[in-house]
C-alpha cells in the first residue's frame, strides 16, 4: 500500500501499473492478488490509508503540540511544506494531485477523496470555535475552515508544480492576515456594540403594579 501510494502521488495513478507496484515492493503476484482483487481495490485502501495518515500524522500531531490556532495552522502549514519538497518522501500531501487523474469511472475513490477533505475541514472547524469564541455569526468557521483547507491544497499543488514553497509560504501569510483581520474586526464590533438592556425586573418599583 505504501509502495503504491508513493507511485501513485509520484507519477500518477494510470501511468503505475500494477507489475511496477509488485516489483517496487518485491511482492509476487499471488501475494497482490490474495489481497487486491483489482489496482482500483488498492487505490481505495490507499485513500483510506492517508485519510489515517492526515488525522494522525498531521492533524493529532498539531493538537497535541499546540493549544493556539495559529500553532497548529502553523504546524499544518509546515506539514504541506515538507510532504511537498521535491524528492520528499511520502504520499497523501496534497490530495488534490491525484483527483485530477480520477474521472467518473473511479466514483468510489472520488467519494473517499471527499470524505477525506470533509474530515480534515471539521477538524480544522473545530480549531477555529476552540480559538476562545472569536468568531461572530457572520463568520461560520465551517466555511472558514474549508477556505483554510483549500488554499493550502491549491497552494501545495502550485508549490509540486513549480518545485519551491513559496506558494504555500505565501499562502500560510494571507491565512494569517486574514484570521487576524477577522479578530480586530469582531473586537471592533464587539466595541461598538450598546450596553445590554436592564432586565425586566430591574430598577421596578413593585409598589406602582
Amino acid at each position: 500500500m505504501r509502495t503504491a501510494g508513493e507511485l501513485f502521488w509520484s507519477q500518477g495513478y494510470a501511468q503505475t501499473g500494477v507489475s511496477s507496484i509488485m516489483k517496487q515492493a518485491r511482492a509476487t503476484s499471488g501475494s497482490f492478488y490474495h489481497f487486491f482483487s483489482t489496482k482500483e481495490d488498492l487505490l481505495l485502501a490507499v485513500l483510506d490509508a492517508v485519510g489515517e495518515l492526515i488525522s494522525t500524522d498531521i492533524l493529532e500531531t498539531a493538537e497535541t503540540n499546540s493549544r493556539d490556532l495559529s500553532g497548529r495552522i502553523s504546524i499544518l502549514t509546515d506539514a504541506y511544506r515538507t510532504r511537498t519538497a521535491p524528492n520528499a518522501p511520502g504520499f497523501g500531501v496534497p490530495v488534490g494531485t491525484l483527483v485530477g487523474e480520477l474521472g467518473p469511472d473511479h466514483a468510489e475513490a472520488i467519494r473517499r477523496v471527499e470524505k477525506i477533505y470533509a474530515m480534515v475541514v471539521s477538524r480544522v472547524a473545530d480549531w477555529l470555535i476552540d480559538a476562545d469564541n472569536r468568531w461572530s455569526s457572520d463568520d461560520d468557521p465551517r466555511r472558514l475552515a474549508g477556505f483554510i483547507v483549500g488554499a493550502l491544497e491549491g497552494a501545495s499543488m502550485m508549490a509540486v508544480a513549480g518545485g519551491s514553497s513559496s506558494p504555500i509560504d505565501e499562502c500560510a501569510e494571507q491565512i494569517r492576515v486574514h484570521l487576524e483581520s477577522l479578530a480586530i474586526g469582531r473586537s471592533s464590533r464587539a466595541d461598538e456594540m450598546p450596553p445590554p438592556e436592564p432586565s425586566v425586573t430591574e430598577g421596578v418599583d413593585w409598589k406602582a403594579w
